[in-house]
């Protein structure tokens, strides 16, 4: 299927709208940003009129006009809106959570292993550490192989957000998918480039339409940031040689999807770590917000006649030059001399209500979101060893197994690609095969734990040296994992008879067998 020709298609596509909506929400919570919150829940910037009649309505609606990033600012009041990061550290600690050491890919080949060796070296484990954590905030990510021979003399991994792909589905396999991006926005002229992966070829476009229209399609001298496709792709197309495969994979985040199940284009798509908990994030930035306001509100402030400050002349008002803002001047009658009175007034901040009640919201966050609350530091004193943080991060871990369902066959499968794409277009040599992956442990065990381990099932003889080693050092190649036991046992003391060593020493041999005594029984009787 080519790129698209209708210069009226609505972009993105209309099928997709929902998504696009709701992936526009999330990366508002992702990104932390508060005009972004702001446009997002009340649909203009921060300088919208104080009104709108949707806060009136019913519905989905108006149930987001009256949230709290939603509620207009009232009419002469400036209100300060914070923002809790807690959205943006849960993405993070799912990343950190699959991809805190990087992934051991295992190939049988060893020239295949080798040269798999230098093409993820290059940047793969910060591409896939980013990757997952993008995904868990929209609820999934794309990977693809992209080159350039003119930058690096080899393929490369680089991700592509959800927000910015439309994917075409057979089944629940992906079939292609068109990544685009903005070039140009003056507000009513967009210039977009459209890059679709379909199998055996790379097709690239530049359109020239207008906010919510995709518009005409132009040459690619028309913008410098894809000029150089004039020389390496003058049709528009690249083939990549590969009939069998795309050049892009989409990893879900967890699956199935709760919002999309009815939605035919989004069904396959995955489901975000913040679906079903926006409220609590609008909750939680409520309650911080209103802590603040009581710290704004609660200055202290001193009630003084006007008589107490210094005039200024008819006309100018009067001032008080030390400290002017604890002073707010009143009238009063010439015979009332409880009027000549000082007043202080210094509301009170409700500090422990505030910070209890944000506690219990990001507990319910982080739990709705599937991690325990011991992941984000809300737990009480620190865990000794791995068992125990393992145990209290159990839920966590049980997540992070859940995403590796999702990420492992497809790494292998956009690993296998790229190896592949390096053995067609870079002519390698190598075989091309779906390497095995190991994600390991993201909790390291405890050293003086493991070695109480080892030496319990040494003392009962159920483990050897080479087993030992390998359980130490995970992570080492075979070879050096028989050299380190060759060493050991050279190392270790001979073994002595010690009965016979100290007969020899004091001049005795032992005494000669007895021919009617055989094994270990009692002699035989002849």
């Amino acid at each position: 299927m080519p790129l698209p020709t209708s210069s009226d298609m609505a972009w993105p596509p209309k099928s997709l709208a929902p998504v696009y909506s709701k992936l526009d929400e999330w990366t508002a919570w992702y990104s932390g940003e508060t005009a972004r919150l702001t446009r997002v829940y009340q649909g203009t910037d921060m300088n919208r009129p104080p009104n709108r009649p949707s806060q009136y309505r019913g519905g989905l609606v108006g149930w987001i006009a009256r949230t709290f990033w939603g509620e207009p600012t009232p009419d002469g009041e400036q209100r300060a809106k914070l923002h809790v990061p807690l959205p943006s550290d849960i993405a993070q600690t799912s990343a950190r959570l699959l991809f805190s050491e990087p992934p051991t890919l295992k190939a049988k080949n060893a020239a295949t292993q080798k040269r798999l060796d230098e093409l993820v070296d290059d940047g793969a484990h910060a591409t896939l550490l980013a990757a997952t954590e993008t995904g868990a905030a929209k609820g999934g990510v794309y990977l693809r192989v992209v080159w350039d021979k003119s930058i690096r003399p080899r393929p490369w991994l680089s991700r592509v957000d959800a927000t910015a792909a439309v994917p075409e589905w057979r089944w629940d396999t992906l079939w292609a998918v068109t990544f685009w991006r903005v070039l140009e926005d003056d507000g009513n002229r967009v210039l977009r480039h459209l890059e679709r992966h379909e199998r055996g070829a790379i097709l690239h476009g530049l359109y020239e339409g207008t906010p919510d229209r995709l518009g005409r399609q132009v040459e690619f001298g028309a913008h410098p940031d894809v000029a150089w496709l004039a020389d390496v792709a003058p049709t528009g197309q690249i083939d990549t040689g590969l009939t069998d495969r795309l050049t892009a994979v989409y990893i879900p985040n967890i699956t199935p999807s709760r919002i999309w199940a009815d939605l035919p284009a989004a069904v396959n798509l995955g489901r975000s770590d913040y679906d079903g908990v926006e409220g609590f994030f609008d909750a939680l930035d409520e309650t911080w917000t209103s802590l603040m306001r009581d710290l704004r509100l609660a200055r202290a402030r001193l009630v003084v006649p006007e008589e107490y400050l210094t005039s200024l002349g008819p006309g100018n008002g009067a001032v008080f030059d030390t400290a002017r803002e604890l002073f707010t001047p009143i009238k009063t009658m010439a015979d009332d001399s409880s009027g000549l009175n000082i007043e202080l007034i210094q509301p009170l901040i409700r500090v422990e209500e505030h910070l209890r009640m944000a506690a219990e919201q990001a507990r319910m966050i982080v739990e709705t979101a599937g991690y325990s609350a011991q992941s984000f530091g809300m737990a009480g004193g620190p865990a000794v060893t791995a068992t125990e943080v393992t145990a209290r991060e159990r839920e966590s871990f049980i997540g992070r197994d859940a995403k590796l369902l999702h990420v492992k066959p497809r790494t292998q499968e956009i690993t296998e690609t790229l190896l592949a794409v390096d053995a067609v277009l870079f002519n390698s040599g190598v075989a091309v095969e779906t390497p095995e992956i190991d994600f390991g442990s993201t909790v390291s065990q405890d050293p003086e734990s493991q070695a109480r381990t080892l030496q319990l099932l040494d003392a009962a003889g159920a483990i050897s040296t080479y087993l030992k080693v390998k359980a130490l050092h995970p992570d080492w190649e075979e070879t050096a994992i028989r050299e380190e036991v060759d060493r050991i046992n050279g190392d270790a003391p001979p073994v002595v008879d010690v009965g016979s060593s100290l007969g020899a020493l004091a001049g005795n041999e032992p005494p000669p067998a007895d021919p009617g005594h055989q094994g270990d029984g009692p002699p035989v009787q002849e």
